[in-house]
């Protein structure tokens, strides 16, 4: 910013005016006359100390005649700050009428002149600042001491440390960089030096590691051992090459003759193994020949070895399809080197979404993982119709396809086999899950149109697992016990597995108050939260990790020594599951679980949270296909305002409107979801707009109108509610083995204690060998069959709850304390009924409001009619006057 000459060198007393003002200046005037000076002080009243004697002071010696002129002083630089100015704001201020600009203008303040002012000299004696000039030859007398005792200074004096500061040695100029006076702030730390963010010692870098090596008497290393370090990497580099080529020379073979022994002899060039796991081979061996298979392995028995070979041998690309993003990231990153895979997922940016489409396209991937909601996308599908062959699809945890599985998901829905043979032209797919009944597995066998000839299963089971089981009254107390005695004691990796996010964090918080070291890790934590929680655990940082379901798929940790299960499982899938990410490595692993009736029973009751009446039903059918709704029409439902209309959850909308698309009818036809609103943000640098999507809806475009809305409300209604039953019967048949082993076990056969590995080992085949996938002992729940005071409270809460439109469900959820859109738990929990009569079955409850309001109904209905009978009667009296007054 330009400043005027005369400005920038006046020093005059005039020019101590400030040109910072948010005033503009004033016009030029002649100078006033200087105001008299101040009185002097006082003199002070105490006595002061007398100074010492001394001497006086030697003048400094003048420099030689034959020594050169010195040089002018160099241009100023920053000076340390004196005491009287500890921020460094003190500066020299323009005069006025430096600061006038031309007629009509306003000139503004320059940060440059103001550092220049600051740092102009006070007066014209010369600077005190050391030049830079070259000094006379020292001498004798110039070296030597002086003589003089120096002045006794107080140490409080701030003008004597001030001038003392001034007459220091000129420090050095500031690392701010530019030219000139302009200071540039550092502000993102450029050039500082390096901040170790890791704690550890071992983690240190190269050059820390070298100044400790040089600490302790090392050598330096030399050029040698630099080009020594290249030769090791070139060295390095070919060995992995010839890695390769030993890989495409056995992945010919196997094109060739795809027998046991070059599939071997794969195996070992690829992955260093001489041998294949149980039921590996013969899957391998179904895919490379094109054989759609279904394949049962237990958790950590290698499934993914069978989609990774035949991704080699097969020409065309392996589609991998995935539930979760943290699996598929795990996946993705134990892929070989010479197996290129990808990964496409809703959390990338744009740019990694078009690099990998890029790289897809240009055939430099061979693995893709994905995620089922990518099938809702047609213009994800396009890409493969034509340019892009795919070899096989892979479907993981293939068990959310069935709606009589333990972890039902609509999205799953759509991965039938016409759908992948019309939109992707596949020929051959394969299914995996670790947990599966017989009836599952007919349901995927059925979507995917698998040969009942290609399933392949083994025992769900790992035999290197003990498995025990306890009643506990208090479970926080029962846990830290259970990690302070034998044999949990000395295990470095727990796992504890807990129903509810605000259970882990209090269970989490126990133990480390408790001196365990212990983090939490559920869905509601940030995912880079989550990530550095996963990683201290892998690398054995912490000891127990306390989580939900959430953790565990895609754990890459094999030495879990421990699992402990804090929360009953809603089932004995969801049992295996988690006991198997014990014992991976095939060590003795142990396993307890912890039986509490009181949780159970809360359990159970959440499993009616998925319910729906069919009135809710009509009106969503009625709301999907309204009057302005015609064929071929692209509808939209906010997912918020829908599910808080009807009193029905999200999850169970998206239910409802897959199996509406896939129905031996088809409704309609999903489309990806989006938002109805969206904010757009303009900023003031051209090319940039940000945006925010509000209000997420479903899409979906209407092609056929039903003809009968009831008997299609009846039938969906139906199918949820046998849903919802089979979800409850894998409850009680997990509290059935669970009570048993604590009750029923004849501590016979191996049984002792708490430890039930054979007795729960047997009710688990004998669980999975059946049709339905029930229990025998289901019905021994220990519910109450009816309360002498539900009826009368049902009656009491609604009456004091007029203004609320309640239904029969809702008046047992509430009983039994679930939170539904309509009416949430944050709002609905204060309420003195709110969980009541938890230990009531969930139907007897909503049977006897269903009985309360229909009451209800018909004296309001009762009294509407004498109402109106009322007021017919009041209406005629008047004419009947009128007409005898006439």
């Amino acid at each position: 910013m330009y400043s005027p000459p005369h400005a920038a060198d006046s020093d005059s007393e005039g020019s101590l005016l400030s040109d910072v003002s948010a005033s503009p200046p004033r016009r030029r005037s002649p100078p006033r006359p200087a105001p008299p000076p101040p009185p002097p002080p006082p003199p002070p009243k105490h006595r002061t100390r007398p100074a010492a004697p001394t001497k006086p002071k030697l003048k400094p010696t003048p420099p030689a005649a034959s020594a050169p002129a010195p040089a002018p002083p160099p241009p100023p630089t920053l000076r340390a700050a004196a005491l009287s100015d500890p921020h460094g704001l003190a500066a020299r201020i323009a005069a006025g009428s430096a600061l006038t600009a031309a007629s009509g203008t306003a000139s503004s303040s320059s940060f440059r002149r103001l550092v220049q002012s600051r740092r102009a000299p006070a007066s014209s004696a010369p600077s005190e600042v050391p030049s830079a000039a070259p000094r006379p030859p020292p001498t004798a007398a110039t070296d030597a001491p002086p003589q003089t005792r120096p002045k006794r200074v107080h140490p409080n004096s701030v003008s004597e440390v001030a001038a003392a500061s001034a007459a220091a040695e000129q420090p050095k100029r500031a690392r701010g960089g530019s030219e000139g006076n302009f200071v540039r702030l550092n502000i993102n730390g450029y050039g500082r030096r390096r901040t170790f963010k890791n704690s550890q010692a071992k983690r240190s870098t190269k050059c820390r590691s070298w100044r400790r090596q040089r600490a302790a008497g090392a050598t330096p290393r030399s050029q040698g051992d630099e080009e020594g370090d290249l030769v090791a990497e070139a060295l390095l580099e070919r060995e992995k090459q010839a890695a390769s080529d030993s890989v495409l020379e056995a992945v010919e073979s196997v094109r060739e003759d795809p027998s046991e022994q070059n599939l071997k002899s794969l195996l070992n060039a690829a992955y260093g193994h001489d041998s294949f796991r149980q039921g590996q081979l013969e899957a391998i061996q179904q895919i490379v020949a094109g054989e759609s298979t279904m394949l049962v392995l237990p958790t950590g028995a290698g499934k993914s070895l069978c989609y990774q070979v035949p991704a080699m041998i097969l020409p065309g690309l392996t589609l991998v399809v995935s539930p979760l993003l943290s699996l598929m990231v795990d996946q993705l990153r134990k892929l070989p080197a010479f197996l290129p895979g990808g990964l496409l997922a809703s959390s990338q940016t744009s740019d990694e979404f078009h690099d990998t489409l890029q790289r897809l396209r240009a055939g430099e991937i061979k693995v893709l993982f994905v995620s089922p909601e990518r099938f809702l996308n047609e213009e994800f599908l396009l890409i493969f119709r034509d340019t892009l062959p795919i070899s096989l699809v892979a479907i993981d945890e293939a068990h959310c396809i069935s709606e009589w599985s333990h972890n039902f998901r609509p999205s799953y829905l759509r991965l039938r086999a016409s759908l992948l043979r019309r939109k992707l032209n596949v020929q051959c797919i394969l299914a995996m899950t670790a947990t599966a009944t017989t009836q599952t597995l007919e349901e995927i066998m059925n979507a995917l149109e698998i040969p009942s000839d290609n399933l392949i299963q083994t025992s769900q089971i790992r035999e290197n697992l003990q498995l025990s089981i306890s009643t506990s009254d208090n479970r926080l107390k029962d846990l830290m016990l259970l990690l302070k005695s034998p044999p949990f004691v000395d295990m470095r990796s727990i796992i504890v597995y807990c129903k509810f996010q605000a259970e882990t964090d209090f269970v989490s918080k126990y133990l480390c108050d408790n001196n365990i070291t212990a983090k939490s890790y559920h869905s509601g934590l940030l995912i880079k939260n989550r990530s550095r929680v996963q990683e201290l655990f892998c690398s054995n940082k912490i000891r127990v990790v306390v989580a939900t379901v959430a953790f565990g798929m895609g754990l890459d940790k094999s030495d879990v020594e421990g699992v402990i299960h804090y929360s009953l499982p809603e089932s004995l899938e969801e049992y295996i599951q988690e006991t198997g990410r014990a014992g991976r490595d095939g060590r003795l692993s142990h396993c307890h679980l912890l039986l509490d009736s009181a949780t159970f029973y809360k359990i159970r009751s959440l499993s009616h949270s998925d319910g729906v009446d069919g009135y809710a039903m009509s009106k969503f059918l009625y709301q999907i296909f309204s009057s302005e709704n015609t064929t071929g029409c692209i509808c939209s439902l906010a997912k918020e305002l829908t599910s808080r209309k009807f009193d029905i959850k999200e999850e169970v909308l998206l239910t409802i409107l897959t199996q509406l698309e896939i129905g031996d009818q088809q409704y309609i036809r999903l489309l990806p979801q989006f938002s109805v609103t969206c904010t757009l943000y303009f900023h003031k640098f051209s090319g940039e707009i940000s945006f925010e999507l509000k209000d997420p809806a479903y899409c979906y475009v209407i092609l056929w109108r039903p003809d009968d809305f009831n008997a299609l409300s009846a039938n969906l209604t139906k199918w949820l509610s046998e849903v919802e039953s089979s979800k409850i019967s894998k409850l009680d048949a997990m509290f059935a083995l669970a009570n048993f082993a604590v009750k029923g076990c004849k501590r016979t056969g191996g049984c002792s204690g708490s430890q039930h590995t054979p007795c729960i080992q047997k009710k688990i085949m004998e669980y999975f060998s059946k049709d339905d996938g029930t229990s025998e002992n289901d019905c021994r729940t220990q519910l109450q069959k009816s309360s002498p005071f539900l009826q009368a409270d049902i009656k009491v809460f609604i009456q004091s709850n007029s203004f609320a439109k309640f239904t029969p469900r809702a008046v047992a959820r509430i009983m039994h304390g679930i939170s539904s859109p309509a009416f949430p738990s944050v709002t609905w929990s204060k309420n003195h009924f709110w969980g009541r009569y938890v230990e009531v079955d969930f139907p007897l409850v909503m049977e006897a409001a269903k009985a309360e309001l229909a009451r209800k109904e018909g004296v309001a209905v009762s009294i509407l009619l004498q109402r109106k009978l009322l007021l017919g009667m009041r209406v005629s009296t008047p004419g009947t006057l009128s007409r005898r007054a006439g």
